[in-house]
């Protein structure tokens, strides 16, 4: 195990951030080993936005995966780069019809995962894709928390997705 150093107020504030995400992130390990996921996690400083994240991990923001909810006639999670954002209209001409982005409750409601935490895994929404993913050679969504990573290879995390999109702005 490789370790890390913090101090007794960081301790402090990860032990009780990762008390309340340890569900969440038992359940994405879960689902990688039930899936045969090959992947490494990666614990860091808890992060609010992906630039935090991105300064908090040796990925670039690029590699750091957001998982982003969208209602339309359903819920419908898509991941992009962190650098990115989603086009709504392209969006919807995808999936033809209207769509928003999701409120905390509703990403909440349509994947367990709170807002900042939402991992690609065990979902029970389609999961679209940004097709620039895959020029990464490592990516990393959130696993469960916003303390906790998962290291992933695109090829890796195609195996969780409904199809591969371009949707970025």
């Amino acid at each position: 195990m490789n370790s890390f150093k913090q101090s007794l107020e960081e301790m402090e504030e990860l032990a009780g951030f990762l008390a309340e995400d340890i569900e969440n992130v038992q359940r994405v390990i879960s689902f990688a080993e039930e899936n045969n996921l090959e992947m490494d996690f990666e614990v860091h400083a808890k992060a609010e936005t992906c630039e935090e994240s991105a300064e908090h991990s040796p990925v670039t923001l690029d590699q750091i995966v957001k998982t982003l909810v969208f209602i339309g006639e359903k819920p419908v999670a898509v991941l992009c780069p962190g650098s990115q954002r989603v086009d709504t209209e392209k969006l919807e001409d995808i999936l033809d019809t209207d769509v928003r982005m999701a409120d905390p409750d509703e990403v909440k409601e349509a994947t367990g995962y709170p807002i900042g935490a939402v991992s690609p895994f065990d979902l029970e929404i389609p999961v679209l894709m940004e097709e620039s993913l895959l020029e990464e050679d490592l990516l990393r969504p959130a696993a469960g928390s916003r303390a906790v990573g998962a290291e992933i290879t695109p090829e890796e995390l195609t195996k969780v997705t409904d199809r591969q999109i371009d949707v970025k702005d």
